[in-house]
């Protein structure tokens, strides 16, 4: 694995090794060493999939508040997405900043996303699978999230979105929520 870390922030872009041969092929996705060697203490309590059927839906931005704040391993294992990571801590000095990566197994990478920091993707083809290692539990009540179009945070999502669900699509504005 090699770690790219964003800009100032401590969130990584994970290049995969990807040994190949005629039977195919083997990636190491998880390796808690490899991890705390980049002095990233992240180890997974929780896994999750995610199936997305249409190009263009967005899923996000999600995040899980204090005291539960959730780190994360995202992988998408099937199909293409764009993956969108914004810093929304507080007092962090990468506060709203926008990371996003295109993520599908062909580009053998994952992304590693810490506490405090919102996610969320849009699939770039039909029938996309995203894997997720979750630092800790779900929290139902902690669950949340903003906007996609959120003019405070100025996404640029490469295609027109198509499909949202009612709870997305309901989030009101960072700055009406004193989150911002």
């Amino acid at each position: 694995m090699r770690f790219v870390r964003l800009g100032r922030s401590d969130a990584h872009l994970i290049e995969l090794n990807v040994r190949a041969d005629d039977r195919g092929s083997f990636t190491r996705t998880w390796c808690a060493r490899s991890f705390s060697d980049q002095g990233i203490d992240f180890r997974p309590v929780q896994g999750n999939s995610s199936v997305t059927r249409r190009r263009g839906s967005v899923r996000g931005m999600h995040f899980q508040r204090s005291p539960k704040a959730d780190a994360k391993i995202v992988r998408c294992t099937a199909g293409r997405i764009y993956d969108v990571i914004v810093d929304v801590r507080p007092n962090s000095p990468t506060r709203g900043e926008v990371f996003g990566y295109e993520l599908g197994p062909s580009t053998a990478r994952m992304l590693y996303i810490p506490a405090g920091f919102a996610h969320g993707f849009q699939a770039l083809t039909d029938d996309v699978t995203v894997e997720y290692l979750m630092g800790i539990e779900y929290v139902e009540g902690l669950s949340d999230g903003f906007r996609h179009d959120d003019p405070a945070i100025g996404i640029k999502w490469p295609e027109p979105v198509t499909v949202l669900s009612a709870k997305d699509a309901a989030w009101p504005p960072l700055a009406e929520r004193n989150l911002w």
